[in-house]
């Protein structure tokens, strides 16, 4: 298609087209402005609890940088990295837990690295909706998250969609099910185009004991489970068991930009050689920002619009807009564009 601009505008952050429909009730974070902040785009705050604290807001952008807090998140809320897990991380390593959630709200995180918790990443109780997309969870002392299962009548519903479990010293994926009334509980999961890779235990581990495990919804595919050194799942889920992994699911090497999992400094966007390039799931809800099929990982799929680059860094564009509604065979139009350059 042969494009025509008169005028391209860049701007270093464009906050107002993050999202759309953002509204009053959306607060930001910068790390780098200080203290003093409000929580507006040219005032935010300076760290991620100051604005769960704020009780007017309902989403947070978070903007580039390493956060050292161990969240508690204490409403129902939606935070966003801003630029993605590649520049946006929280680093726990102060306290117990990276991130624990409240009982019974519904918690949306995207596009963060959540790190380095001294005994999980992130903990989901008994109750509530979590949805994730687009986080790495590297480097936790122990699962890098835990899903929590109880007698109550309704189970935790957890969806992850194009995560990283890398590197934490426990498992990816803790599920916690409840043994009771003869049968094993288990929270409603849903989980694909994730990569297990590189944790001390297992990809996905359970503390079933074998007994009557089908009582519950686990729901995998599309996954890459490779390197885990425990191995990849236990019952119930297996080849044969009640829960199947995926038959689309896959156990190749990711082939990251940061090469072999040492660390979580190292770069995990997808080489151009990449197995999990494509591979995720192929509906139209599951697209890459370019249209083709979903890349398996943190940096593939539609919740990846506002960070999916190509591994060269450099200016890249966040959105596009025309000024002229109509324009005549043979005259000219300005396009307007904002990007980022890292």
């Amino acid at each position: 298609m042969k494009r025509t601009a008169t005028t391209v505008a860049f701007s270093a952050l464009a906050l107002a087209t993050l999202l759309p429909g953002a509204m009053a009730e959306t607060i930001y974070v910068d790390q780098r402005y200080g203290p003093g902040g409000t929580g507006t785009p040219s005032a935010p705050y300076d760290t991620i609890q100051a604005a769960i604290n704020d009780a007017g807001a309902t989403e947070i952008i978070v903007l580039p940088g390493t956060y050292a807090e161990n969240l508690a998140v204490t409403k129902a809320i939606s935070i966003y990295g801003y630029d993605g897990p590649h520049t946006t991380r929280i680093d726990g390593s102060a306290g117990t837990d990276t991130i624990s959630i409240n009982r019974g709200i519904t918690v949306r995180i995207e596009g963060l690295a959540i790190s380095s918790g001294k005994r999980y990443g992130l903990v989901q109780p008994t109750e509530g909706t979590l949805r994730l997309r687009n986080c790495v969870f590297c480097g936790n002392t122990s699962h890098g998250l835990l899903i929590q299962r109880s007698e109550s009548a309704v189970a935790p519903n957890v969806q992850i969609y194009n995560c990283i479990m890398v590197a934490n010293g426990g498992s990816g994926l803790m599920l916690n099910g409840l043994y009771h009334n003869g049968a094993f509980w288990w929270p409603t999961l849903v989980a694909m185009n994730n990569i297990f890779i590189g944790n001390s235990r297992y990809a996905i581990e359970t503390n079933s004991n074998g007994d009557n495990d089908n009582s519950g919804s686990i729901t995998l595919n599309y996954n890459c489970y490779v390197g885990n050194i425990v191995g990849k799942y236990v019952y119930p889920i297996g080849t044969t068991a009640p829960y199947h992994p995926g038959s689309h699911s896959i156990e190749l090497s990711p082939e990251f930009v940061g090469g072999m999992v040492s660390s979580c400094g190292i770069d995990f966007r997808l080489l151009p050689t990449s197995p999990c390039k494509d591979m995720g799931h192929p509906g139209i809800g599951f697209l890459d920002p370019d249209g083709t099929c979903n890349d398996i990982g943190a940096y593939g799929g539609p919740g990846a619009q506002n960070f999916y680059t190509s591994p060269n860094d450099g200016p890249f564009i966040r959105s596009v807009t025309i000024d002229q509604g109509m324009v005549p065979r043979g005259g000219t139009f300005t396009i307007r564009a904002t990007g980022a350059a890292r």
